[in-house]
């Protein structure tokens, strides 16, 4: 795979375990990083290891049985975090800490400065422990280009890995997306980019297309859009639309509905029946002239084929308002 090859980072284990009402057990985590590894995600973000005793294990977990994603944890910016995550046995850790006005008065509160060395100092610890680092921008949506450029830097300079876009608030568009990570791709052309978008504007897919096509490499995404609030990325969603711009044919289509069940029926929270490839009625046919049509040509109203996903097309036409023959040539 080349440097600019679409990854998916999934952090279902990790966003996902911030949904209302959802704590995944190592078990559970298990289980479902299993399904991720056949589905073939590239990264399982799992947890932030030094919150709890039990992320500590779900992470070290998942990292002793050797999936074939890379396993990430999160980190912030300190040496306590990246210590729990080395003691893991995870291989990269996930360095967070914005550099805006929110981010200094209310989350880390600290000036800018100060900021820009707490990242360079848990940059070198993390690589003195021997870890691969993604460093993102807290609330990246709402920092400006210049502060953006310059904590980046200082990560990258320090040995970050990968830098990290995040619209931690939802608030951006594919216009205002496309800009930016244009803007960090010409400044930045041979690093590694990955992008984590909030769906609060119901725009987390499209934005991550939209950072596709600007030179992003690697989407993160969660099962179903689990996460916190309105969720972010689902990661059937992207894994399809993937295959169907051609930017990655290795991932395996027909994992993706049982991965989602799995998901759906582990958290007690079912995606709607809506939900582009994994909802129920996402291939269910009821208007007379769809079903005919169909009838006639399987994919007449598909974007992707059924059974690429493991699927099949339901048809189940309630309209009795059509006449009978409008099968009729001409109708």
């Amino acid at each position: 795979m080349n440097m600019h090859s679409v990854c998916i980072v999934d952090c279902t284990l990790r966003e996902g375990n911030q949904a209302p009402n959802v704590k995944f057990s190592v078990s559970d985590s298990l289980t479902i990083a299993r399904q991720l590894d056949r589905v073939g995600v590239d990264f399982i973000e799992v947890g932030h290891p030094y919150a709890s005793e039990e992320e500590f294990s779900r992470v070290a977990s998942i990292a002793k049985n050797q999936p074939k994603a890379f396993v990430l944890a999160h980190a912030r910016a300190c040496a306590v975090d990246i210590e729990a995550v080395a003691k893991t046995g995870a291989s990269w850790v996930g360095i967070f800490a914005g550099v805006n006005k929110a981010s200094q008065d209310y989350r880390i509160r600290k000036g800018k400065d100060a900021i820009l060395e707490l990242i360079a100092k848990s940059v070198d610890l993390a690589k003195e422990r021997g870890l691969f680092v993604r460093y993102t921008v807290e609330d990246s949506s709402r920092t400006s280009m210049q502060d953006l450029i310059q904590a980046y830097d200082v990560a990258l300079s320090h040995g970050a890995d990968r830098i990290c876009f995040a619209d931690s608030v939802g608030i951006y568009d594919p216009v205002k997306c496309e800009q930016a990570i244009s803007e960090l791709r010409g400044r930045f052309p041979m690093v590694p980019i990955e992008v984590h978008f909030h769906d609060d504007r119901g725009l987390a897919l499209a934005n991550s297309l939209a950072a596709l096509s600007a030179g992003a490499t690697h989407i993160s995404c969660s099962v179903n859009g689990l996460g916190e609030r309105a969720g972010i990325t689902d990661t059937c969603s992207a894994i399809a639309n993937l295959a169907y711009i051609k930017s990655r044919a290795d991932y395996l289509l027909a994992e993706l509905v049982p991965l989602s069940r799995l998901v759906a029926e582990t958290t007690k929270i079912q995606p709607d029946a809506q939900r582009p490839v994994v909802g129920k009625n996402c291939f269910t046919h009821t208007s007379k002239l769809h079903v005919i049509a169909s009838s006639r040509y399987e994919d007449c109203y598909h974007w992707m084929s059924p059974k690429e996903l493991g699927r099949s097309s339901i048809f189940s036409s309630l309209d009795a308002s059509l006449d009978a023959n409008v099968d009729r040539e001409g109708c």
